[in-house]
């Protein structure tokens, strides 16, 4: 049987009618996106994705950890003490992340990069290039001291931060979901009430479809193999809300028989090993859907629970249990959305 999740408030807003469901698609941030939006005229298209890229290009440019030019990446490079003062989007997306990395006990830490770059996942070496080898023990022991985000000096304020000294910030789990918040944003100060954003399998959902019913998504789970039994479905009805996945099987590798995921638990500088599938993680903002969901992924079923009970965090956790079993817990919050 399937679960279903409904929003504590739903708005009194009425479907848009004689609306068609409209929608486009492209390429950002190394994945895809989608909008599908509920609208009268189509012929405003080529204006909604030039608002929609703008937003998509304005995070890139800003917090990519791929783009030499980013604002984050010039700022990775610049000599310690150096000052620098940071683009609003990028200030506001540093502030929300620092606050986690203390609030989580840098379980979410933006200042891992060194960490993620050892391990494969950043720009360069890739763990898909040929010869490629996991970091020695020295390597990461060696990487530690340059990941403290609070040794960045960090004024809200003024929107300017100083650099250590080889910090390595990296925002890609929390940019994702800041950049879905601003192309929905954008969507509605363009008239556009009723929409479904997507950014690589993140979501945020705004009024109605043109039918009066909300946007209902599955929430992601991890594949199974054969024999084994698949955990329970999950529909969400994403009326005002966001959703994101953090799961142990969107991108590993095998290394001498050990899979290696990519989520990096920044307190010990290696991948995560404590059997925990995947976090989804509901919120009216995507950015903290998305942060949520890597704080409690590298957090662990215990420590993430009980992290995500103490701040009132909807999470559904699904954990690999010994005999290959996936169980599943959810927090307080979220079997209040079960009804």
């Amino acid at each position: 049987m399937t679960r279903v999740l409904v929003p504590d408030h739903i708005e009194g807003a009425a479907p848009l009618l004689g609306a068609r469901l409209q929608r486009l698609r492209g390429e950002s941030m190394g994945t895809t996106w989608q909008v599908l939006w509920a609208d009268r005229d189509a012929a405003r298209q080529g204006a909604l994705r030039a608002a929609i890229e703008a937003e998509l290009d304005l995070v890139v440019g800003q917090m990519s950890s791929w783009l030499p030019t980013s604002d984050l990446a010039r700022f990775n490079a610049a000599p310690a003490g150096a000052r620098r003062p940071l683009p609003e989007a990028f200030a506001e997306v540093l502030a929300a992340a620092l606050w986690l990395a203390d609030t989580s006990a840098g379980a979410f830490n933006p200042a891992a990069g060194a960490l993620v770059n050892l391990w494969g996942f950043g720009p360069a070496p890739r763990y898909t290039d040929p010869g490629f080898a996991p970091p020695s023990a020295d390597a990461v022991r060696a990487a530690m001291p340059a990941t403290d985000w609070r040794a960045l000096r960090f004024d809200a304020a003024a929107r300017e931060a100083t650099q250590p000294g080889g910090l390595r910030l990296d925002l890609s789990a929390i940019a994702k979901g800041h950049a879905v918040d601003r192309v929905a944003r954008r969507l509605r100060a363009m008239g556009v009430a009723h929409a479904l954003v997507e950014l690589g399998g993140e979501l945020r959902g705004q009024g109605l479809r043109p039918d009066g019913m909300p946007w209902w998504v599955d929430l992601e789970t991890p594949p199974v193999r054969a024999g084994q039994v698949a955990p329970r479905a999950t529909r969400v009805a994403l009326h005002g809300l966001s959703v994101a996945t953090s799961g142990d099987y969107r991108r590993a590798y095998l290394m001498d028989g050990q899979r290696l995921p990519h989520s990096i638990d920044p307190r010990s500088g290696q991948p995560v090993a404590h059997g925990l599938a995947s976090v989804s993680v509901l919120h009216a903002d995507c950015l903290w859907a998305d942060a949520w969901s890597t704080a409690l992924t590298v957090a662990g079923r215990e420590q993430g629970l009980a992290l995500a009970e103490a701040h009132g965090i909807a999470a559904l956790f699904l954990q690999r249990e010994a005999d290959g079993r996936l169980s599943e817990t959810l927090t307080s919050a979220m079997e209040r959305l079960a009804g």
